[in-house]
Parts: C-alpha cells; sequence; structure tokens
C-alpha cells in the first residue's frame, strides 16, 4: 500500500492532488560523509515517517470521527480538502474563483517534498483543531490575533439569531502555529496512534515544522488556508473552525471588511442544516450555508450590512467557487448568497427572522433554479448560441 492511502480512505479532508511545479530542492546533511545521489536525505525521511505516522493515526480514529466534516473550499495540497466529485471533471466554461486561483498558484510554487510535507502537516493541524482544541481556552483569530474581537462578536450574534441548540457550538482558530506545540502534537497523535508512538510522533511532528523553509514555522497560509463545521457526533463535536491562512488570503484578495463575518456566517450555517440532518449529496450542501450567511449578514437583527458590503459578501461567496460539480460554480455561490441577502431585504418586518426549518426548504425550492443545465442542454443551447 503506498503512503498516503489510508489518509485518503479514511478522511473527506482530501484535496485534488496538483502538479507541484519545480525540483526538489538540493538539502545539506548534517553527515560527515555526503549520501549518494539514491540515498534519501534526512529531511525525506522524516517526512516520509511523519507521513506514515500520521496515516496510522488516522486509521485508528473511530470510524464516525470526520462524519460530515466538509471543508469550505477544495484544498490545493495532497490530504487537506476533499475530493468527491471531481472525478468527473471540470465544467465546460467554469472558471474557479479568485481564491482558489491563488491558492493553486501558491501551491503550485512547492518542490514536490515541500508539497508532502505541507499536505501531511495541514492534516495533522486540522485534526488538532478538530479533535483536541477548544474554545475553554482563549481562542486567537488571526496570525496576530487581529481578527479576535470580529470573531468573537459574529459567533455570540449567531448563537442568538438563529433557531437551533447553539450552546454547544464551538469557535475554534486553526492555527499551524500549534504544530511547533510538542503537548498540542502529543494530544493529537494520542488520538488514535499507538500509545508507545506518540511522544516519536509528536516530537517528528515539530521537526519537520522547522527543517522544511516553506513551512514558515507554521506561518505557510497554505497550512490552514481553509475553514470547516463539525456536526455533534463528529471527532470533537460540534464546531466551526476559521484557518488563519484563509484570513490572510482572503485579506490579500481585498475581501478583509467582510471576511470573519461572511465565511463564519457560512460555516455556522452548515451547523443549521447539522441541526436539521440536512444533508445534501449536491451542491446545495455549500450553496445552502451561502444563503444562510447571506440571510444573516444583511439582517436587520444580524450583521445588517449596507447594500454595498452585501454585495462584497456575494463576491467572496463568488472566489470560493469552483469548476468540478463539488461545491457549486462561483457564479452559483454568487447568487445563492445574493438570494440570502434578499430573502432579509425584502420581507415585510425587517425585524422577523425566518426559522430555520423553513429556510432550509426555501432555498431547496430555490436550488434548482441556481444549477446550470445538463451538458447535453448547455451543449445545445451553446449552438443555437453560436447560430443566433
Amino acid at each position: 500500500m503506498k503512503r498516503g492511502t489510508t489518509l485518503h480512505n479514511r478522511t473527506r479532508f482530501l484535496g485534488r492532488t496538483l502538479a507541484a511545479a519545480g525540483t526538489v530542492a538540493a538539502l545539506g546533511l548534517a553527515l560527515a560523509v555526503p549520501a549518494s545521489a539514491d540515498t534519501p536525505s534526512t529531511v525525506e525521511q522524516d517526512i516520509a515517517q511523519l507521513n506514515q505516522d500520521v496515516n496510522d493515526l488516522y486509521t485508528g480514529l473511530p470510524a464516525s470521527a470526520l462524519k460530515n466534516v466538509d471543508p469550505l473550499i477544495e484544498s490545493p495540497i495532497p490530504q487537506v480538502g476533499r475530493q468527491s466529485r471531481a472525478a468527473q471533471g471540470p465544467i465546460p466554461g467554469c472558471t474557479e474563483g479568485a481564491l482558489l486561483t491563488y491558492a493553486n498558484n501558491l501551491a503550485s510554487k512547492l518542490t514536490p517534498l515541500e508539497n508532502e510535507a505541507m499536505g501531511v502537516l495541514s492534516g495533522l493541524s486540522s485534526l488538532y483543531t478538530q479533535g483536541v482544541a477548544s474554545d475553554k481556552t482563549p481562542q486567537v483569530f488571526g496570525t496576530d490575533g487581529q481578527y479576535t474581537p470580529r470573531a468573537t462578536s459574529t459567533i455570540n450574534k449567531l448563537r442568538g439569531f438563529w433557531d437551533i441548540e447553539s450552546w454547544n457550538v464551538q469557535l475554534v482558530a486553526w492555527k499551524g502555529t500549534d504544530l511547533g506545540s510538542q503537548a498540542k502534537m502529543e494530544q493529537t497523535f494520542s488520538l488514535g496512534l499507538a500509545p508507545a508512538r506518540v511522544k516519536a510522533a509528536a516530537a517528528l511532528a515539530t521537526k519537520v515544522l522547522y527543517e522544511v523553509p516553506a513551512l514558515q514555522g507554521g506561518r505557510n497560509p497554505l497550512l490552514t488556508l481553509n475553514a470547516f463545521s463539525a456536526p455533534a457526533e463528529s471527532l470533537g463535536g460540534k464546531r466551526v473552525a476559521l484557518g488563519d491562512g484563509l484570513l490572510d488570503v482572503v485579506n490579500t484578495l481585498g475581501f478583509d471588511d467582510v471576511s470573519v463575518e461572511a465565511v463564519v456566517g457560512h460555516e455556522y450555517g452548515h451547523q443549521v442544516d447539522f441541526a436539521h440532518d440536512n444533508y445534501p449529496n449536491n451542491e446545495s450542501s455549500e450553496m445552502g450555508p451561502d444563503a444562510y450567511g447571506g440571510y444573516f449578514v444583511a439582517h436587520a437583527k444580524g450583521d445588517a450590512w449596507d447594500a454595498r458590503a452585501q454585495q462584497e459578501a456575494t463576491y467572496l461567496d463568488a472566489s470560493i467557487g469552483d469548476c468540478f460539480h463539488s461545491h457549486g460554480t462561483p457564479d452559483q455561490r454568487k447568487a445563492a448568497g445574493a438570494w440570502g441577502e434578499k430573502q432579509a431585504t425584502s420581507q415585510g418586518n425587517p425585524n422577523r427572522i425566518v426559522p430555520s426549518v423553513t429556510m432550509i426548504a426555501n432555498f431547496q425550492k430555490e436550488y434548482p433554479k441556481l444549477m446550470p443545465p445538463a451538458d447535453g442542454q448547455a451543449a445545445v443551447a451553446a449552438v443555437a448560441a453560436a447560430r443566433g
């Protein structure tokens, strides 16, 4: 069995494997005699062993540990994100969103060795965030804590806005720098690795973090360029996780004014679906939370954003759209968010909050209108347009 196969089968945090550009950088070895070209470097050996440790960790998790946990975007690096419907191939005429394009460009600059280290450590840090981290300790959002007040305010508003059990929905920070903590890594490996291997595996994770410069000691945005929501039955229970890397990249793309509120609103939207056992096996699983999030940011009892901020939020929705029949295209994501905003701004009583079960039902009725025609119909339409 190839390394990575077990992890690939065990978790939905599995992204499309991209061909990393460049060649493996020359890595000096702290040896008296240089190794031959066929001998793996110390760093390569470390990464290979860590990959095995993490695979074994995931293998040891309970069967329900990762059930229904879904990342915001398909990650540009292996072992993070999901690969569910990407095998169908890209949607003709679709251009992926700006955030995905930016992330894929960052990933393309990694060497194969850096790509492997990035994937295994990102998977490890996401597992810490899902199964160990807790809001019982102060959470710091953003690489320098700059988003903490906004994140805290947003989750508090959401808990009072939607009519679901909310007291036990945690908001936790996903931080690559947690990989540098021996104690935190021991807690993570203890979730599923044999006890006798825990300390060595944790020490190796921290070692790899600092011996691969591209990881930037945990601050490379690719390590945490995502967010996710987890239901009660998954490892760690109800939670929303917000990645530092995602916030950094969204800021770079110019969405800083709406980033925290829009992303947390979307992820909390998954909690709305979880509360009603709504687990669609299509793009509405992501587009629904876009709509619920749009309703929240535009609503008088939510964030009460003005038209400009509402529009910016829909463009952020579009930036995370993909072209693989997975989470929805940029146009579909934008339309879903705009539909949710319109539900808030057009209702007769601006202070009334539509019950969550009603919101779900209303969006499921709207959803078919937001989807493109079948491929055959699209082809006919394209020919007709060309002739006309």
